[in-house]
């Protein structure tokens, strides 16, 4: 660190490495203040101002080297009068203001005190310092991320009331002049479903995608109208132990296992025919050993960030609402899950850490856990503030470029974990180009994990990006949740085993109708089913966690056999083929096993909650027409507005009978934790119509 007293600067923040050489202490405004005496790297001797609650003294001694980071450059405050001007408010003379000043009352009334005449810094609130060890055998490589932007002073401060007076202030009449507060833009520092990964013999798989519908419940709870995409089928199947079907002998990693269905559909009577892939695999659970992993965090630490964990940051009106003095912070949410989800990391393991608002920042180098002094590390990452706007595609480049300079292997996991409420707003913000830049990403073996904060969190980007090889995504909804989530299943979270998983329909008399339980289901043809990445997923009584996709078929001739021929690449690279044929049954209510059988009712119950939610979404979006006034820091295209819990008579209808549906298949496949969908149901019942138009359609 190179920096030194001739780079201060008015209203700038720098980081600057110093020898302590004295202490002051002196009382302003009720107040203590102190004076610290420093000399930077050439001897140049200079004064520090900080507060008593400032962490910086706490750990101060003569002769030490101590790292200032983010001190803010001030300039003295001058006595001189402009031209005259009086305060609008009590008639005293009014000086020009500085940054001194916007830093807080007590720091230009103890640089007065102090006689200071030439520049100093201020140890603020999103200052820190610390005391450099000469003898650490860690290294604390930590580089806090600039502010960049300028501390702006008041146009003028009053030397009599010490009131701060903007200067159009005083081309207004005295009857409409009004004081507006300077405001301080001081960003405080944040403070500070169990699975079982035993298995009677072999590891489950499941899809990538979705790994849970947190934030859907969360927003029921909450009272709002969750986002349709909140709960994908791969999210809920995850919630959830499949049984996968018969074994059968396969030199391959992933031994697929299929099964059929008929059955009718509970409210529109309709019979339809299924087909599920169980996912399970050859692989032991102590023969399974998750690979090295280099891991670059990345913290979104814009505006929204630091907006209230359980609440929306717009309302349904587009306005901006500020978190409660007491309301958990969705930033605080996600430096509380990245510190959790460090422990998880071996001595051999490397990590690296970017934040990012409207630019990147590379706050830590990629270095190997070993040798890095991670208590310094989780210290440095609960002091992170918030502010500023979202570019997503500048963190995730800067994470890319540390990633990318290896060649790829099966036995090093490049992994980018993402800590967000994906609400870019600034840069590449468009699906199309920032999926294809995730998606160069993994061609180069550098995968993705979305970990989306607070219950705006913007499902439909998470549900698109997450469909990328390799990807997957969670919600947060309690950090002491996911850090147990991640105690659990981390080593599974972080190693994808399979990719490209195909599934072609290799006769006619069946074609594909829709595919429950792939971030791809969309991609699916007449013929062709894709799954881009499976990964390994814990066993309960030999049944795997989210351990099927189920296929939804049409049959086109009443005498068809179903011929299937699946594919897939697994990790190290080998490829594989298999052709067989399903018999589907005739009668309907017919199911090859339970496992099947509660697939084909979960993936109902998430269809019809899908289909109330985009249209209650739908209905908000069109309700109070165009507005095509354009502001300058309007809602971007990935910014949600919340829409309160809304249930028309004509759904109150279908969620009664889909309730009554699920309870009986909950008693027929024998899992009672489908309690929580029945539960989720009668909430939605309950919720009665509010206003006319929202009696039916």
């Amino acid at each position: 660190m190179n920096t030194t007293y001739a780079d201060i600067d008015e209203g700038k923040r720098l980081d600057i490495a110093v020898e302590f050489i004295t202490q002051r202490g002196i009382d302003c405004d009720g107040k203590r203040v102190h004076r610290l005496l420093v000399a930077d790297q050439s001897g140049k001797q200079f004064p520090v101002l900080a507060t008593l609650d400032s962490a910086a003294l706490l750990s101060l001694k003569t002769g030490a080297m101590h790292r200032i980071s983010g001190m803010l450059g001030a300039l003295p405050a001058t006595s001189s009068k402009e031209g005259g001007a009086e305060c609008p408010h009590c008639g005293g003379e009014l000086r020009a203001g500085r940054t001194v000043d916007a830093a807080g009352p007590v720091f230009a009334e103890a640089a007065a005190e102090l006689s200071l005449d030439e520049p100093f810094g201020i140890i603020d609130a999103r200052a820190t310092a610390r005391r450099v060890r000469e003898d650490r055998s860690l290294v604390d490589d930590w580089t806090p991320m600039d502010d960049d932007r300028s501390v702006t002073p008041p146009d003028y401060v009053c030397e009599s009331c010490g009131r701060h007076v903007d200067a159009y202030e005083l081309r207004e009449t005295a009857e409409t002049d009004q004081m507006l507060e300077n405001q301080v833009m001081e960003s405080a520092s944040p403070a500070p479903a169990s699975v079982d990964m035993a298995s009677p013999e072999t590891v489950g798989l499941a899809a990538g995608g979705a790994k849970d519908v947190a934030n859907f419940r969360e927003n029921v709870a909450n009272g709002y109208t969750p986002q349709p995409e909140a709960i994908s089928d791969e999210g809920l199947f995850y919630d959830y132990h499949f049984e996968t079907g018969t074994r059968t002998e396969s030199e391959a990693l992933f031994a697929p296992r299929y099964a059929a269905a008929v059955s009718d559909h509970p409210i529109s009577g309709e019979t339809e025919r299924y087909l599920s892939v169980g996912l399970d695999s050859t692989l032991s659970v102590d023969e399974f050993e998750r690979p090295r992993l280099d891991l670059v965090a990345v913290l979104d630490v814009s505006g929204s960030m630091d907006s209230a964990f359980d609440a929306y940051y717009y309302d349904e009106h587009g306005r901006k609402r500020e978190a409660e003095d007491d309301a958990a912070t969705k930033l605080e949410a996600a430096t509380q899950s990245l510190c959790a989800l460090t422990e998880q990391l071996h001595d051999e393991d490397r990590l690296g850490v970017v934040l990012y608002n409207h630019r990147a920042h590379v706050a830590k180098p990629l270095r190997d856990i070993g040798t890095t002094d991670m208590p310094a590390i989780r210290r440095h990452i609960r002091e992170i503030a918030a502010g500023g706007s979202t570019n997503l595609a500048d963190g995730f480049e800067a994470a890319v470029d540390m990633l990318v300079d290896e060649t790829p292997s099966p036995d090093v996991e490049r992994r980018v974990v993402f800590m967000t409420d994906m609400m870019p707003n600034t840069g590449a913000t468009g699906d199309s180009e920032l999926t294809q830049l995730f998606a160069d990403a993994a061609a180069e073996g550098v995968h993705t994990t979305f970990i989306g904060m607070g219950l705006d969190a913007n499902a439909e980007l998470a549900d698109t990006l997450s469909g990328i090889r390799g990807a997957n995504h969670y919600f947060v909804h309690s950090a002491s949740e996911f850090e147990r989530r991640l105690g659990d299943e981390f080593d599974y979270m972080v190693t994808p085993l399979v990719y490209d998983l195909n599934l072609d329909l290799d006769a006619d008399g069946y074609e594909i109708e829709a595919v429950h339980g792939s971030p791809s289901a969309d991609a699916a043809t007449d013929r062709l089913m894709h799954v881009g990445t499976l990964f390994p997923s814990a066993k309960q009584d030999g049944e795997a966690r989210g351990g099927v996709v189920l296929v939804r078929l049409e049959q086109t001739s009443s005498d068809a056999d179903l011929d299937l021929v699946a594919s897939w690449t697994e990790r190290d690279g080998g490829e594989y083929t298999e052709r067989v044929t399903v018999d589907v049954p005739d009668e309907t209510g017919t199911y090859s096993h339970k496992g099947v059988r509660k697939a084909v009712a979960l993936a109902r119950y998430a269809r019809e909650l899908r289909t109330w939610a985009a249209d209650l979404h739908d209905r908000a979006d069109a309700a109070t027409g165009v507005d095509d006034w354009l502001l300058p820091d309007q809602r971007g295209q990935h910014e949600r507005e919340s829409v309160p819990l809304v249930v028309p008579d004509r759904y109150t209808k279908r969620f009664d009978r889909l309730r009554s549906y699920l309870a009986d298949e909950m008693a027929a496949v024998g899992d009672e934790t489908i309690q929580q969908e029945v539960e989720l149901l009668e909430t939605l019942c309950q919720k009665a119509p509010t206003t006319p138009h929202e009696v039916s359609d």
